[in-house]
């Protein structure tokens, strides 16, 4: 009887291409699980808890102003002073340089939980940049919201929380964002619709 024998070469081959897919398919894995291990670890976008504080009236942007911190999201400058900012809230979160911890809003604190910053309502006059200090999780008193959402500072009733005149393209968005400065102004009803604002949640 003839003894056939098979040819040890093709078993071979198909071996170390198994071999191969199963490497790459781990090494996949891994690459997945330590991207997954990074997302995981970056700072959130989003501050919960907390409210955008949004003009009342739609003036040039459709998506609404809102007192935004200078810089970008997790990069915001707190030694800068605030501007408004198209509202991120259509992006489906509020971010956390456009968040204030809502339940802090009626006890007269404006305060940005994710940089434990608030605005400083003391040492202020028409045309003063509106700044910011840094505060415990109490928040810091410096302004007082009306019922038809004027935000004063604690140093004047008189002056109000004032979104500026000129526009100016922001850095990102589609369509682009745009941007406006911020600024404690004399209260009046000329200037209501830069001047009333609301919260947004």
């Amino acid at each position: 009887m003839t003894t056939t024998t098979r040819s040890a070469t093709p078993l071979s081959a198909e071996s170390a291409s198994m071999r191969g897919r199963y490497r790459r398919l781990a090494a996949g894995a891994a690459t997945a699980a330590a991207v997954g291990l990074v997302i995981a670890m970056a700072p959130s976008a989003s501050a919960a808890g907390t409210s955008e504080i949004a003009l009342i009236t739609i003036l040039d942007e459709p998506r609404g102003y809102c007192v935004d911190m200078t810089g970008s999201k997790q990069n915001a400058q707190t030694s800068s002073p605030l501007q408004t900012h198209t509202c991120y809230d259509y992006e489906g979160s509020i971010a956390v340089d456009q968040g204030v911890t809502t339940a802090g809003v009626a006890k007269g604190s404006l305060r940005f939980p994710s940089f434990s910053v608030c605005v400083v309502g003391t040492g202020v006059s028409a045309g003063s940049p509106v700044t910011l200090t840094s505060c415990g999780a109490s928040g810091l008193k410096a302004v007082k919201m009306s019922k038809t959402g004027q935000i004063k500072p604690v140093a004047s009733a008189s002056l109000c929380l004032t979104a500026g005149t000129n526009t100016i393209e922001g850095g990102g968005g589609n369509p682009v964002h745009l941007k406006r400065g911020l600024t404690w102004e004399t209260c009046a009803s000329s200037a209501a619709t830069r001047q009333q604002w609301k919260l947004k949640s």
